[in-house]
């Protein structure tokens, strides 16, 4: 037997379930442990119970019938003639004292949930611990999820890296890792969902592989961790540890398993019911014949929820805390190979790109209406599946749905701060060329903008083109106007604010007069108004910001409002009146906070901290700039144009002076640290309270440094009438 490693808490709680309860059942996947959790407390209490503890392995029976006589064998009790076996188990524990361990009860989980409940009915002083994936359902039974090893770097995640040391040792006598093991260690036990089984089978392999090559290995995990003999017992290689579960799955329940295994992470009960359920025949997709018969195979969407509940009931699929469901990576893969074999794969990655293109035309995040922050919350739930869509469209040459999903994606990415990922996905949907639409010029001008918000003007230029260019030909005004604002936000990127102003005027002579439809289209009004604010026409601004603030007003936007008041408040600020400064930006950071956007809250943030640099508060305005140092480092993307960097430049130059470089230094280290799960900095900017009063470790571990420019480093320009910043939003505004 080898070392039991971890699991103190779940002993604990075993212990305590017992202290109460007289039939425990642990549930979990296969591999995940089960089994060496109740055989390590049963040794510990092997005292505690004049008769002893005894273990009943159930994984070699096949039905029901010799289920008593395996319990009676386990207990070394003579069978006897005649009579039921079940009653003379009953009669000969009637009096006893002790622990039985029914070790893997799934495939005959009716017969254990009968034979519990007779003997625990018989005999006063008997406890009982089950392992199986799914609840014996038996009156008075208490159930321990047991859950894999905490991943390497999570609270306990350290049990997982010592069972495979342990093990590579068993394996190699004398293995030590290095430090370059280690690292691919975590990385391996992450990979393998930290299921111990398939910690242990990886460990195994040392003998022939590195712990790098291990890792390396990892994309066809089963055939690597398949061990030779498997057929000397389910428990040998995972894979048939799996295979032996899917075995004991009714043919909807493997068919749902497989076709599940299409969403890459968590997922909620329509988006199963809309993706796995059988699709209408023209779809070509049917019932698997891996499955069994095609007529007991059959999935109708009315029976999804009955056989998830099933599968979640066998530990096949996980239900989370938030509601939602989801597979092991593990047990993911093997669902893959049997939608391969069925030859859905296909089918199903086509469904689950369309159900996940309607979800964003349902929640669609660019409309104008008080909806945005509920619709926001909604898209963000689903990230990775809304990446697999993309993945999926972007690789089966099919323009049109690409094109659509990247075009109904540019909101996500920008509240997110995912502008990198922007570029990719929008860089792909084009790369392939195609007919002159809508979808195509508008992906081609947002490409366009998200590589000038990462400074590269030069990729940005030629993109505008080409969709100035698909525009023309699709001949569209409502479509070559929205190309033009998007110029308009690559020329206050570059600094050209003049352009930006002529591009603005032209998109927005179109856009008002059909309509102002979505938010990208409304911000091209903040963007010329910092455009003019820029240039010291302040009257200018001020007119546009009110018009857009009108339309806001008019539609329930709540986004670009927020925007529009960073622009008014930054106008006021520069005029001086400060009061007027900070009531834009409270509710501008009550917004923004509704939306949890950390670009616009960095803005704001900016904003505040150019209001205490002015209102003697120089202190605060240093820890504001800390932190919006490290949200800036975080997004990785540059400042809306040389305009916007003498903002925070300026704050910092009032503030290094009124304290000191070493105090100013010490007070943005404090900044940089706050964790916006307590006390946000966006809380202290607007209720004035002292940010620098959180100890809370950041939140976010921040990405590599972008270059910033001399005065975003605050050395030496000052903000002025001349050079006032433009709003740092999706627009540039």
């Amino acid at each position: 037997m080898t070392r039991f490693i971890g699991r103190e808490a779940e002993l604990a709680q075993l212990r305590g379930l017992l202290d109460r309860a007289r039939l425990v059942t642990l549930t979990g996947p296969g591999g995940v442990g089960k089994t060496r959790l109740a055989l390590r407390l049963a040794d510990e209490l092997r005292g505690s119970y004049a008769d002893g503890a005894w273990h009943v392995e159930l994984s070699g029976l096949r039905d029901t019938e010799t289920l008593a006589h395996a319990v009676a064998s386990a207990l070394r009790l003579a069978g006897r003639a005649g009579g039921d076996q079940l009653d003379q188990l009953a009669d000969h524990l009637a009096d006893r004292h002790l622990l039985l361990v029914l070790d893997t009860c799934e495939h005959l989980v009716d017969g254990c949930a009968m034979l519990s409940e007779v003997l625990l009915r018989a005999a006063p002083r008997l406890s009982v611990i089950a392992t199986s994936r799914e609840p014996l359902e038996v009156i008075g039974e208490h159930i321990l999820p047991v859950a894999p090893l905490p991943a390497p770097g999570e609270e306990g995640g350290s049990a997982a890296l010592e069972l495979f040391a342990d093990r590579a040792a068993a394996v190699l006598p004398g293995y030590a890792a290095t430090e370059g093991d280690r690292a691919a260690i975590a990385r391996l036990c992450r990979r393998l969902d930290g299921i111990p089984l398939a910690i242990e089978l990886a460990a195994a392999r040392l003998r022939a592989l590195s712990v790098e090559q291990i890792a390396e290995r990892l994309d066809d995990r089963f055939r690597l961790l398949g061990g030779a003999r498997a057929s000397r017992g389910r428990h040998q290689t995972l894979r048939a540890t799996i295979a032996w579960s899917h075995d004991l799955c009714t043919g909807p329940e493997r068919l749902l398993w497989a076709r599940l295994s299409v969403f890459p992470a968590d997922f909620d009960l329509e988006s199963a019911e809309e993706v796995c359920a059988d699709p209408p025949p023209d779809e070509g997709a049917g019932p698997s014949p891996h499955a069994g018969p095609r007529a007991a195979a059959a999935l109708p969407a009315a029976d999804v929820l009955d056989v998830l509940r099933r599968l979640v009931d066998k530990s096949i699929v996980l239900h989370t805390p938030t509601g939602r469901y989801r597979l092991l990576g593990t047990i993911r893969e093997y669902g893959l190979e049997e939608l391969d074999r069925a030859g859905e794969r296909a089918a199903l990655a086509r469904r689950h790109r369309d159900h996940y293109l309607a979800l964003l035309e349902r929640h669609d995040l660019g409309a104008l209406g008080p909806g945005q922050a509920g619709a926001l919350a909604r898209i963000r739930l689903e990230h990775a599946n809304l990446r697999a869509a993309l993945d999926h469209a972007t690789a089966s040459g099919e323009d049109g749905p690409a094109l659509r999903l990247a075009d109904r994606m540019i909101y996500y990415w920008i509240s997110n701060g995912l502008i990198g990922e922007a570029c990719h996905w929008l860089g792909k949907a084009i790369a392939r060329g195609g007919p002159a639409t809508p979808d195509r010029a508008r992906a081609t001008a947002q490409c366009a903008v998200y590589a000038a918000m990462r400074g590269d003007l030069g990729e940005a230029r030629p993109l505008l083109a080409a969709a100035t260019g698909v525009a023309a030909e699709v001949g569209d005004p409502e479509c070559a106007a929205f190309v033009e604002g998007c110029a308009g936000l690559v020329a206050v990127y570059a600094g050209d604010h003049r352009a930006a102003r002529e591009r603005f005027e032209r998109a927005l002579a179109v856009h008002d007069r059909v309509g102002h439809r979505e938010v990208f289209t409304l911000q091209f009004i903040s963007a010329l108004a910092g455009t003019h604010c820029l240039d010291g026409a302040f009257g200018e601004a001020e007119e546009l910001c009110a018009r857009s603030l009108r339309i806001s007003d008019e539609t329930g936007d709540r986004w670009c409002r927020s925007y529009t008041l960073w622009t008014l408040g930054s106008l006021h600020l520069l005029r001086g009146d400060l009061d007027a400064a900070r009531a834009a930006l409270r509710e501008c950071l009550e917004i923004r906070r509704s939306f949890g956007e950390e670009m616009g809250l960095a803005m704001a943030l900016d904003l505040a901290a150019g209001c205490a640099a002015r209102t003697g508060e120089p202190e605060r305005a240093a820890v504001l700039l800390g932190a919006t140092g490290r949200l800036w480092r975080v997004l990785r993307t540059d400042m809306a144009g040389p305009g916007y960097a003498l903002l925070p430049a300026t704050a910092g130059d009032l503030a290094r002076r009124a304290l000191g470089r070493e105090r100013y230094e010490a007070a943005r280290a404090r900044g940089a640290a706050l964790s916006s799960t307590r006390r946000s900095p966006s809380r202290s900017a607007r209720t004035g309270a002292d940010p620098a009063a959180s100890e809370a470790p950041a939140h976010r571990v921040p990405r590599p440094a972008r270059p910033r420019s001399p005065a975003a480093s605050g050395r030496s320009r000052r903000w002025s009438p001349r050079a006032c910043p433009t709003a740092r939003s999706p627009n540039g505004s």
